[in-house]
Formats: C-alpha cells, sequence, structure tokens
C-alpha cells in the first residue's frame, strides 16, 4: 500500500467495502484498524501515541484535569483532534483510554466523509468503544495462545496483560468462539465495602457484572420450560446462587473445581465442567471468575491447575 495511512483512508477504505456494515462491529473494526494501521501485537503507550498523531486520528495529550473523566478529544481548528487522557490514570487504563477515543474519532469522522454511514451515540458509543479498545489491545491470534495455555484462565491471563477482569471475561468469549464455554464474572462495586469476615454469608455487594457465553455453549430445553432451565444458570446483576461454586469461593476465598454438574437434562449430555477462582484484595474476596465448559471438553481446563490449588467437588446438581 502506497502512502501514508491515514484516518480519512481508512474511512475510504472501509465505505468502499460492501461488508462494511459488518467490519463496524468494535471487534471487527478493531481488525480492520490493526491490519491497516499495522499495529503491533502488544501495542504500549508510546506505540499508540505514535500511532495516532502519525495517522492523523489525534494528538494524545496526558491531562492532569479532565473533569472527572478518563478521557475526551476535540476537534481543532485545522482539522484534527486533539485526545486528552486523564494523567493519574496508570499505563494499562491510559492504553486502553487512548484506544478508546480513537475509535469514537474514527466513527465521527467516517460519519462526516460518509453521512450515510450511521454515529452511535451516548452509552451504544461508549460501549463500543470500549469493545474496540479492548479488541485492539487483546488481539486474537494471540490472545488464543494464551488462553489455551491457560486453560482459558481469566485470572492468569489479567496477570499475562493487565486489563480489567471484566473485558478479559468479555474477550474470551469473542476470542474462542469455537470452544463451548460460559464466563461469568463476579465483581464488588466501588461503592461497596469489602466483607469483614466469612460468616456464611455471601459477601455484600458482589454481583455477576460479565455473564458470556460462546455460540456453541448450549442447554437443552426439551421437557423443561426455558424460564427454569434460566433459573439455574448466572444472571447478570444477581449475586450468586445459594450453593453455587460461586457462593463457595467467595466465602472460603479458595479455587474451587467441579468435576460435573448435572441436572439440565435427563441424558446428562448437557453436564458441565466448572472452575472458580477468586481475586483477592486486601486479603478479602473482591471478584469471582467462574468458567465452565461441556464435560466432554473438561480437559480444556486442565493447565488451570497449574496456577492454583483447587478443592476438588466431584459433583454437583444445577447449580453454577
Amino acid at each position: 500500500m502506497s502512502g501514508p495511512l491515514t484516518l480519512d483512508g481508512f474511512c475510504h477504505r472501509l465505505a468502499a467495502d460492501r461488508l462494511r456494515y459488518r467490519k463496524l462491529h468494535p471487534a471487527a473494526l478493531a481488525g480492520e484498524f490493526v491490519d491497516y494501521f499495522d499495529v503491533p501485537p502488544f501495542p504500549r503507550m508510546k506505540e499508540i501515541t505514535t500511532l495516532l498523531n502519525r495517522a492523523e486520528i489525534g494528538k494524545v495529550v496526558l491531562s492532569p484535569e479532565t473533569g472527572g473523566l478518563r478521557g475526551y478529544h476535540w476537534g481543532t481548528r485545522d482539522g484534527g483532534y486533539l485526545i486528552h487522557v486523564d494523567a493519574s490514570e496508570g499505563r494499562v487504563g491510559q492504553e486502553h483510554t487512548a484506544l478508546h477515543e480513537a475509535y469514537e474519532v474514527v466513527r465521527e469522522r467516517l460519519h462526516d466523509l460518509h453521512p450515510r454511514i450511521g454515529l452511535p451515540t451516548g452509552t451504544s458509543l461508549c460501549r463500543q468503544a470500549d469493545r474496540f479498545a479492548a479488541a485492539t489491545l487483546m488481539q486474537p491470534h494471540w490472545f488464543a495462545i494464551f488462553a489455551e495455555a491457560s486453560g482459558l484462565d481469566v485470572v492468569a491471563l489479567q496477570a499475562s496483560y493487565g486489563r480489567s477482569y471484566a473485558s478479559l471475561t468479555i474477550r474470551l468469549a469473542e476470542v474462542m468462539r469455537h470452544q463451548p464455554l460460559l464466563a461469568v464474572l463476579y465483581e464488588r462495586g466501588p461503592q461497596d465495602e469489602p466483607p469483614l469476615g466469612m460468616d456464611g454469608q455471601v459477601p455484600d455487594g458482589l454481583r455477576a457484572t460479565v455473564v458470556t457465553r460462546t455460540p456453541g455453549f448450549r442447554l437443552r430445553t426439551q421437557r423443561r420450560p426455558l424460564s427454569v432451565l434460566r433459573s439455574l444458570l448466572p444472571r447478570r446483576g444477581e449475586p450468586p446462587t445459594l450453593g453455587s461454586v460461586a457462593e463457595r469461593v467467595a466465602l472460603t476465598g479458595t479455587p474451587a473445581a467441579v468435576e460435573r454438574v448435572s441436572g439440565y437434562d435427563l441424558w446428562r449430555a448437557d453436564d458441565l465442567a466448572v472452575l472458580a477462582r477468586p481475586v483477592i484484595w486486601g486479603g478479602e474476596v473482591a471478584k469471582v471468575s467462574v468458567i465452565a465448559v461441556p464435560y466432554r471438553d473438561r480437559s480444556v481446563l486442565l493447565p488451570q491447575f497449574a496456577n492454583a490449588a483447587f478443592e476438588r467437588i466431584s459433583h454437583a446438581h444445577q447449580v453454577l
């Protein structure tokens, strides 16, 4: 490809593609962005700022005051953009924010050049920008290698990538689409106080913030109302189910492995293997990560046992 690789050139390339609407999905757009601008597999802040400036996407400025925002951007008189990033954030947060704002700039410029292509707004744009940033920072080829080597271990992936547990959990289901899996992250909000002790109750404030699955993760509903089946699975915004492995890990602070979870169908064809790991902050459980795969695929989880000492539970019935 001859000539400089610029924001406008990227937008024209997207607009000229017959499949552009499919490629405007934030994860797909990230793939196009990585390919067009030759983004390195593990981009760091210096590389990101250099790329965004060279591509005329925006000049990144670390600002001591961003009005309580992690970042924002605005257009300049010469037609360019300034991307302000909160200087008080750590490197990982700054990298994510810079790419978050870059996505918004790309979508705005794409709309300016090709008005027939819609522009998401508000919360929708913000969510898409987060997914774009995560997909650019956790590129599928390398992420899949790390995920398989760790046994689909979100805690181990966080140690490797340094990204948020929520982003990693979502990205796991996006990248590992060939592997049937359910990934759940329970977290305590920043406004919630940590528990005072393990007193037999689920720690206050621990809620499912991410519940995601790959297309191949399905449970049969024959002979059983779908509403009943859903009640047996984690739901976003809810605490760990009473008697679930997530509750057990939240109370004990010890990783747990359920070798076989049954009761979803009469033939045990939908039995699951489940692993749950806590994230300990300040000596208390702040998060719980749960991964479930079909029992027949349980071997994909084996590498996790090299990362932590799990309490082994041979069998559970219907409750994750």
